[in-house]
């Protein structure tokens, strides 16, 4: 009977979990509030659902030493060496700097030392998961603010190990050995993780990869998650500590993602059940006996940390535009922090009073982060459009004399192939990024570029907008994308500017706003990849441009029309259409050292041999009795499949990857 309550218990918290996490999910809350929620219903301080906690709590242990796992396993040691300084110091200022704030107000209202450092730990945490959310919704993933907040993200992740360690000295549960000798033993356990992940479980695991089981395979990192976790406890430390080393250890192989992607539904259902388990331990009356302090510790959570973030990131250097945009990212408490109040709660930390405060202000600070970063971008627009007027002069220009020219806006992969070919070419140009080390290190290789963002009319009328033929955007943040468009066009109407985007979602707005050629990768990469599958195919490039063309109008529309090349076509009937084709007659063809009517290739194709070049001469309606020579080039016209056949017979396809040994990506002028 007590298996099937439990059983009961299990079906109650997942099927309310569904409905509420379903429902918060149509008005954009975080899963992880529906969770929440869910406890709070069915706990015992809601409707009494659940009859025994205890067995939901101890499945909720092992989904946050999965969390923890799987945070050790998507980390690398590699990867720590590559940390950006900017994220090192700004993290290390927003992390120290919340804890001393906290410590600071801890003194003034009273608050024991040890408690009030342990509410900065909480504190100091963001989640990621709903950074990315916010950031996803927007678009903005790849901007420079995203990655600079989801950079400190991950230190915050880093420092999760440290804490853990440190709230039991703080709560005086452990032993009687000095401080300094608890963290070298924590000290020695790290080093002793590394090494084992090194030197010694990379060759134990290629053994096992090699046997081809996935069950073994599976087995073998289940196995080295709860023996890693056993040997830390045993040694003092937490279980949550174990976990995360023994992620640490697995995350140096390379196999890591496989074992991430096996154990992740696990880990995410166990989750689930932690912070439901949570959910159950708030009671609404402590929590509502005060609602006006509530209030105030919620603001004073987000503010505070808003302000420390944004002070940190401009003390490395950022722009305030970025420094704050992220800063608003990281305005709320994480979901690591529910496992910090888990373990201060066990030990005593904090009082039961405390403790609902601080899940409460947690949850507030989840649901109000979203609408301080949606602000945040609104005073940001306002206060450019009411202190910029696009037609005010802005000072000396970055490169006097210069007109006629491209202003490159971003110096990434695509900024730098566009100046290569501009230089090579003579045209002139200058370039803005916002990366200041890159400024630096393009500016002593003999570049002509500016630190400056390109959203500012200021900067785009130093780097001469009025007088420049072309704007090349190509920066990743989405919103400084589409205020540079609105800028430049107010600036210089007559000018062209092409667009550089992620996603086809941005293209309508960015041509509204004034854009006179949107690129985006999402879309140009699916076009890429119809157009290589085709050529496998052997289709004609003639053919394969008229797909893409379809293509294009299809999912483009009216603000594509016009502005991509039409593929040429000779239309006999409602029913065919003569297509031109050239194709180089590969080394290995049986046509080489033929004559063209001993090639017989209208018989056995249908297509027709228009011409022949062959280096500078051409012979356009060749004689029948003229040699076909290998690297010859053949113009052919038929149909679709005539041409595709004598691609075949011509025996282009047949090299190692089955693919034409011809161009592949651009499609042939055909005459009409």
């Amino acid at each position: 009977m007590d298996d099937l309550g439990l059983l009961r218990d299990f079906v109650v918290v997942y099927g309310a979990g569904l409905v509420v996490v379903f429902l918060l999910h149509k008005v954009s809350v975080s899963p992880i509030v529906g969770f929440l929620i869910t406890g709070l219903l069915v706990g015992p301080h809601g409707l009494g659902i659940v009859g025994r906690p205890e067995s939901v709590n101890t499945m909720a242990d092992l989904g946050v030493m999965l969390l923890l796992f799987s945070l050790g396993l998507e980390f690398s040691l590699r990867k720590m060496a590559a940390i950006q300084h900017i994220v090192l110091g700004g993290g290390t200022l927003q992390v120290g700097g919340t804890i001393l704030a906290v410590l600071l107000v801890g003194w003034l209202a009273g608050i024991p030392t040890p408690a009030a450092i342990f509410i900065g730990f909480v504190a100091a945490i963001s989640s990621t998961a709903l950074a990315l959310n916010v950031l996803d919704g927007r678009g903005e993933r790849s901007s420079m603010h995203a990655r600079v907040a989801l950079g400190i993200c991950i230190f915050q992740d880093l420092c999760i190990v440290p804490m853990i360690v440190l709230v039991p000295l703080l709560a005086h549960r452990a032993s009687n050995q000095p401080i300094v000798w608890l963290l070298l033993q924590a000290f020695g356990v790290v080093a002793a993780t590394v090494a084992i992940a090194r030197y010694v479980f990379p060759p134990v695991l290629e053994l096992i990869v090699a046997t081809q089981s996935k069950e073994l395979f599976v087995i073998s990192a289940v196995f080295t998650f709860l023996a890693i976790a056993w040997l830390t406890s045993s040694f003092g430390f937490s279980l949550a500590l174990g976990a995360f080393l023994a992620g640490l250890i697995l995350s140096e192989s390379e196999y890591s993602y496989q074992i991430f992607a096996d154990l992740r539904p696990v880990r995410d259902s166990l989750n689930s059940l932690f912070f439901v388990s949570i959910g159950m331990l708030v009671n609404p009356s402590q929590v509502f006996a005060n609602p006006g302090l509530l209030l105030l510790i919620v603001l004073s959570l987000i503010i505070g940390k808003f302000l420390i973030t944004g002070g940190s990131l401009l003390a490395v250097g950022l722009p305030i535009q970025v420094s704050f945009l992220a800063a608003a990212v990281l305005a709320q408490v994480g979901e690591f922090s529910f496992i910090l109040l888990r373990v201060g709660d066990r030990l005593d930390l904090i009082s039961d009073v405390w403790f609902q405060r601080l899940i409460s202000a947690t949850v507030g600070s989840m649901v109000l982060c979203p609408f301080l970063y949606w602000a945040v971008q609104k005073v940001q627009t306002t206060w450019r459009e009411v202190n910029e007027q696009p037609h005010g002069e802005s000072g000396e220009s970055f490169v006097p004399g210069l007109t006629d020219h491209v202003i490159i806006c971003g110096f990434g992969e695509s900024g730098r192939n566009l100046a290569r070919v501009l230089k090579q070419n003579d045209i002139p140009y200058v370039v803005l990024d916002m990366n200041a080390r890159r400024v630096k290190e393009a500016r002593y290789e003999g570049e002509p570029i500016f630190f400056g963002d390109c959203s500012r009319s200021s900067i785009l009328l130093r780097a001469g907008i009025r007088v420049a033929r072309v704007v090349v955007l190509a920066i990743s943040d989405p919103f400084s994308t589409r205020r540079a468009v609105h800028v430049a066009h107010a600036i210089n109407p007559a000018g062209v500017i092409l667009t550089r985007t992620k996603y086809l979602a941005e293209i309508e707005e960015l041509y509204r706003l004034g854009s006179h050629e949107v690129i985006a990768e999402e879309f140009e990469a699916s076009i890429e990849i119809v157009t290589r599958i085709l050529r496998v195919y052997h289709l004609p490039r003639a053919a394969v441009a008229a797909e893409i063309k379809s293509i294009r109008d299809t999912h483009f529309g009216i603000f594509l029309a016009d502005r991509h090349i039409t593929v040429p076509r000779l239309r006999l009937s409602d029913r065919m259409e003569l297509l031109i084709e050239t194709i180089q007659v590969p080394e290995h063809s049986s046509f080489a050292g033929l004559s063209v009517a001993e090639t017989q290739l209208r018989k056995r194709s249908g297509a027709s041999i228009l011409g022949i070049g062959r280096g500078a001469q051409t012979w356009v309606n060749p004689d029948p009795r003229e040699k076909i020579l290998p690297g010859d080039f053949l113009v052919l016209s038929g149909t679709k499949q005539q041409l595709k056949q004598a691609i075949l017979i011509l025996g282009e396809g047949e090299d190692d990857r089955g693919t034409r040994t011809a161009d592949m990506s651009e499609p042939d002028q055909t005459v009409s």
